[in-house]
């Protein structure tokens, strides 16, 4: 390792870029001051991309436990900034990407497939074009079976050739792609350090576009033919454990053994070390100056001719619009019997219209490079929006027509409950989604829909029915309770103008949920979940809290855990990952909405060590409660999360996230100001108070995913009572 770092990690071979609100002169004094008398590591020079050909197709296959089988298709191109590379990417779009592909509509529309695309990886010395598909077993099509629709739609394509809509949509979407990437500054430093580390060109953004907008028809079927028609192939097939038999062929490829030379260890004299000559001390580390101020746009306030409020704020860093919808109505009103009600209703406003096919939405969505899509969680269901400036008129024209005109096809219905079902199964794989999902049912109890996954469980899906969609929407998407969040580069008066699509829909008055009481914790008592052969255990622990506030006790909880869980060097994980090793990531937080909260202490451990993990988690959660933070922990968390959250409110999505937190919670506009009094003044003893009161270790529960072979002996040694359930959190 050192003489790796050696030989390539010298400023000759680094870029850096720096962007943000700075003194420019006295940045540049420090750039010279920490860098500029590094010596210069070994020349190096620009690589040459190997060509890369393969004799024969190779099949390999592998299984694992995973709930559906994948074939994926590769086949090796050129590599990064190749001429090539731009056309290749247009037919990856054309066979692959979106709802217009030949992928989509060969597969997923034909209910073969859960989901399947196409791709272009492209790295500085290869790239490889890939098609990929994930079979839903209900359809009965095997692996070969869809190994064969991927070749037969590469000869549909052949056969079809390239459109005028091709070319547009995917140089719309590089164009707005790159736009949408300068939103933050991070994204501006970003691409700077990438263009001149790659190009020696940090301006390149304009060349980059080029290459796609000179892209021909006539250059897409030439790559085509020169890459992938009737070139060999890596075909790879993924199939749960124990069913081999629905590999899409026999291997024909075996990966050749690795050859690794014996260890010797290098004598650390003998390394040129390149030592910088300084006249200041390397070790010791600049003092962070005063936590910055976040500077928040003015907020504007307007209502729509129906009274749906709309809040915005101004945002000129980039020539885009981001745009929420929030209707009241989301996961807390699902009835129990159809849990995933709201989901599975949000799901169908992204299929087809009365006036349009799903095909022909994602076309022109595509063309304008936008996006709008709808998504529902426990409170709200969120009709989002993300355009160009220039091409706001008509996306919204596109959001209208979605949101008031759905189509409610049956055949729509069938596939998305169908590729529901299938994600749902799929999710039982996942240890952490069932780990959280359990634990959420327990401690707010199955007589509350929100308690459940948000996409419902495999029984309350398949009683939903195309007609239960259509009386949701009816009864519940209406603008009663609705309000509209907008930041971009428009102005209040032209924005509203355009918002004004918005205007005439009316409805009925909202639902509000009515919440079950919460059952009383069995605490103490350890929920066991297996999942035979994990490799890693699931850990959750915790109870319920309070409600979302953002200046009293809630807020204050954030504060007295980010020493205890909510930092990279908080004790939890200093302890199980850096010290012990147990885990690459251990954590604990306060989450909450508006009628709740809950405590969480969560990580994903290796199995051998589970009963370890949990004793380290009472062990650190007790002594927090116990003896509180130190003067040096009030002081770090004091500084770093002032530093931290200089940012935060940079990009239309997170000024969008924090009007959406004033809308949903009636907070005044400078609750951030008052955070940071409250942050500034904040005592250690205040804190301790809220660790004692919250921190009661035996007032938790816990939860364990994982194998119940390997870890229930070193659990029943712990002394709790163990429960066993099913991955729905239904006792076994």
């Amino acid at each position: 390792m050192k003489k790796f770092f050696l030989r390539w990690y010298g400023p000759n071979n680094a870029t850096l870029s720096i962007g943000g609100d700075l003194d420019q002169q006295q940045t540049l004094d420090w750039v010279v001051k920490y860098f500029g008398s590094i010596p210069r590591g070994p020349e190096v020079d620009a690589p040459t991309a190997p060509a890369v050909s393969l004799d024969a197709d190779r099949y390999i296959s592998m299984e694992d436990n995973v709930a559906l089988p994948l074939i994926y298709m590769s086949w090796p191109t050129v590599s990064a900034r190749h001429p090539d590379e731009a056309p290749l990417d247009v037919l990856m779009s054309i066979l692959g990407t979106g709802k217009t592909s030949l992928l989509y509509k060969n597969m997923v529309k034909e209910g073969f497939a859960v989901q399947a695309g196409a791709g272009h990886g492209c790295q500085e010395l290869s790239c490889q074009f890939t098609l990929f598909a994930l079979a839903n077993p209900a359809s009965g099509k095997s692996l070969a079976d869809l190994e064969k629709i991927a070749r037969d739609s590469l000869a549909e394509f052949e056969g079809r050739g390239v459109e005028d809509d091709d070319l547009t949509r995917v140089k719309a979407g590089i164009v707005s792609g790159m736009i949408y990437g300068l939103e933050s500054v991070s994204g501006k430093v970003s691409q700077l350090a990438f263009y001149e580390t790659f190009t020696g060109n940090p301006d390149y953004t304009g060349a980059d576009i080029a290459r796609y907008e000179n892209v021909t028809k006539d250059d897409v079927m030439r790559v085509y033919r020169q890459y992938v028609k009737g070139k060999n192939a890596v075909i790879m097939s993924i199939v749960p454990n124990g069913k081999l038999d629905q590999i899409a062929h026999e291997d024909t490829w075996v990966r050749p053994a690795r050859d690794l030379p014996e260890y010797q260890k290098t004598d650390v004299d003998s390394l040129q070390i390149r030592a910088a000559s300084d006249n200041f001390d390397r070790s010791q580390q600049p003092v962070s100056g005063a936590n910055p101020v976040s500077k928040l746009p003015p907020i504007w306030r307007e209502t729509l001719a129906n009274g749906v409020k709309v809040l915005g704020a101004l945002n000129d860093e980039a020539p885009t619009m981001t745009i929420s919808l929030r209707i009241a109505a989301g996961h807390k009103i699902d009835p129990l019997a159809k849990v995933g009600l709201a989901s599975l209703t949000a799901a169908m406003m992204d299929e087809a219209t009365k006036t349009s096919t799903n095909e022909d939405i994602s076309n022109r969505l595509s063309k304008l490079g936008s996006s709008v899509s709808f998504g529902a969680g426990d409170d709200f269901t969120v009709l989002s929006i993300r355009s160009l400036t220039a091409n706001l008129d008509e996306t919204l024209a596109i959001a209208a027509e979605k949101l008031f005109e759905p189509k409610f096809d049956e055949d729509d219905f069938d596939r998305v409950k169908a590729q529901t079902l299938q994600g749902i199964e799929a999710g039982k794989k996942n240890a952490a989604t069932t780990a959280t999902n359990v634990f959420r049912k327990l401690i707010y109890g199955s007589n509350n829909a929100f308690a459940w996954p948000g996409s419902g469980v495999a029984d309350t899906v398949a009683a939903i029915t195309l007609d239960d969609v259509k009386t949701y929407y009816a009864a519940h998407y209406t603008p009663d309770a609705a309000n509209m969040i907008a930041v971009g580069d428009l102005s209040q008066a032209e924005l509203m103008q355009k918002l004004a699509i918005f205007g005439n829909w009316s409805g009925e008055e909202a639902m509000r949920p009515i919440l079950q009481p919460f059952p009383e914790l069995a605490v103490g008592t350890l929920y066991l979940i297996d999942k035979p052969e994990a490799a890693q255990s699931e850990i959750r622990i915790g109870r319920r809290a309070i409600p979302y506030d953002a200046t009293g006790e809630y807020y204050r909880l954030g504060l007295m855990n980010y020493n205890l869980g909510g930092a990279f060097n908080s004790r939890i994980n200093l302890n199980l990952r850096e010290d012990k090793g147990y885990t690459y990531g251990a954590r604990s937080s306060f989450g909450a909405d508006i009628d709740t909260g809950r405590f969480t202490a969560q990580a994903g451990v290796r199995a051998d060590v589970t009963d370890k993990s949990i004793i380290e988690f009472k062990n650190e959660i007790g002594h927090f409660s116990d003896e509180g933070m130190a003067d040096t922990e009030l002081a770090f968390l004091k500084s770093a999360l002032g530093q931290r959250d200089a940012r935060a409110y940079e990009t239309p999505s997170q000024k969008l996230g924090f009007l959406s937190r004033i809308l949903t919670y009636n907070l005044p506009d400078d609750f951030v100001d008052q955070q940071n009094d409250i942050l500034g003044n904040i005592s250690r003893e205040e804190l301790n108070a809220l660790a004692v009161k919250y921190l009661d270790i035996d007032q938790m529960i816990l939860v364990v995913v994982g194998d119940k072979a390997k870890i229930l002996p070193g659990l029943q040694t712990l002394g709790h009572p163990i429960v066993e359930l099913d991955a729905d959190g239904n006792p076994i």
